[in-house]
């Protein structure tokens, strides 16, 4: 007997690429042309319990707002009496992060290129009035052709050119890409910290490593204020310097996009794009405040399993499905941003699952002095090795999702952010025998 279809509006809906405290995100096919879509779907009823109704709006607004071909574009917003359904472009080459990691670092004239896109794509959203303020390669995906898409607009802000309440107060971003200014949190401008996020990405492009990036937040809340900071050998002079306008940490003296364009560095190559059609502002906030009301117009949602309970016992986590195409459009638990995490879920019990991880992690390449200390009442092991570039010490802890089913997740305390994300991967492909796949 196969099993039933579901579908919403258009498109029968696949496979769950992955969860989030607030829904889901599924594969989508459009009932008449097959394109794929991604489609995040929301609980209404967990958006309001939690108050994050101002939040999803405004990510919706946002953007319906934004048309560019380096932004991940939103095609629609369905939405039934439960649920919220977010129509995305369906992203298929990964993350950006993940070409670092498998590179360590990219030359400069690959670096460039995808350096000329990323700023294409926020030059287009101030344009619109939006600044992006988590800008990271995290969040930058990569089309088939291998072009980047600027994705999670969930700490977006509309920008108020004209009046003095343009200048932010919420610090919003993780701490190692954010401006000096957002430390502060003394009011800023999203567009010009938008332009530092930048610079710390082109660094970390360039470096294979993150220009500020202590375990102590107070010491690296210092170095950022300082812009305190060393290039390696191998970047250019003219990179160098290029790197140092973007890292000003006065605001005031930062470069702007449009001085960069006459920067000897970056306008090797670069060409002018023709910008896009947008769509309305005040629209997208009428179609925003709509969706999450209840209407009596709203779609037919033809779903024949019980498929969309919320996980109330989940909601301190996000679930997120590592090596996804579309991870990065996940909802993000922002309540710990320091420590770059990643999860899965396992129906093995924690006693089994803690025991593979010991026997497993030994395995992983490229790294000495591996030892492991486990915590068995806390579900809690702790990892640290050497590697070329220094100690990294990872903790791996399992929560109770519901009864039988569990979360795994990877934490790292200490030591560089490439060699972290180059662990976890090594150790998840090490893992699949007890991963949960997505149905």
């Amino acid at each position: 007997m196969s099993k039933p279809t579901k579908r919403v509006g258009k498109y029968e809906l696949g496979k769950t690429l992955g969860e989030g405290t607030f829904g889901k995100v599924k594969v989508g096919h459009h009932v008449e042309t097959g394109a794929k879509v991604a489609i995040k779907i929301l609980d209404k009823d967990l958006i309001q319990q939690h108050k994050m109704g101002d939040q999803i709006k405004k990510e919706i607004s946002v953007m319906k707002l934004v048309k560019h071909r380096n932004v991940v574009n939103l095609i629609e917003v369905l939405a039934s009496k439960s649920k919220i359904f977010i129509v995305l472009e369906f992203i298929t080459g990964g993350e950006l992060f993940d070409k670092i990691v498998a590179a360590g670092r990219l030359d400069e004239h690959t670096a460039r290129r995808y350096f000329h896109q990323l700023v294409k794509g926020v030059e287009y959203c101030h344009s619109q009035g939006v600044c992006h303020r988590d800008l990271k390669p995290e969040n930058l995906l990569l089309d088939e052709q291998g072009n980047i898409k600027i994705s999670d607009f969930g700490l977006s802000a509309l920008y108020e050119e004209s009046t003095q309440e343009g200048l932010l107060k919420t610090t919003c971003g993780t701490p190692n890409y954010v401006a000096p200014e957002v430390v502060q949190n003394k009011g800023y401008d999203g567009k010009i910290s938008d332009i530092w996020s930048c610079g710390v990405i082109l660094f970390v492009l360039l470096a294979g490593y993150l220009p500020f990036d202590e375990p102590n937040m107070m010491t690296l809340f210092k170095k950022i204020l300082k812009a305190d900071y060393e290039c390696p050998r191998w970047i250019s002079k003219p990179a160098k310097t290029f790197i140092a306008r973007l890292l000003s940490p006065d605001p005031k003296r930062r470069i702007s996009i449009e001085e960069m364009k006459d920067d000897p560095w970056f306008k090797v190559g670069f060409k002018e794009d023709e910008y896009e059609e947008t769509a309305n502002a005040s629209m997208a906030d009428d179609l925003a405040e709509t969706l999450l009301e209840v209407t009596h117009t709203e779609i037919d949602v033809q779903i024949q399993t019980n498929a969309y309970h919320g996980l109330a016992s989940m909601n301190a986590f996000e679930l997120i499905f590592q090596g996804l195409d579309i991870g990065a459009m996940l909802l993000q638990d922002k309540t710990d941003p320091n420590m770059r995490f990643s999860r899965f879920t396992t129906q093995v019990t924690p006693p089994a699952v803690l025991k593979r991880i010991q026997e497993e992690a030994p395995k992983v390449p490229n790294t000495s002095r591996l030892e492991t200390h486990t915590e068995d009442e806390l579900a809690k092991i702790k990892i640290s090795y050497r590697t070329v570039k220094g100690f990294t010490v990872v903790m791996a802890q399992v929560f109770v999702m519901v009864p039988g089913v569990y979360v795994v997740e990877f934490r790292r305390r200490k030591g560089d952010v490439i060699e972290y994300h180059r662990f976890f991967k090594s150790i998840y492909g090490l893992l699949q025998d007890i991963v949960s796949k997505g149905r």
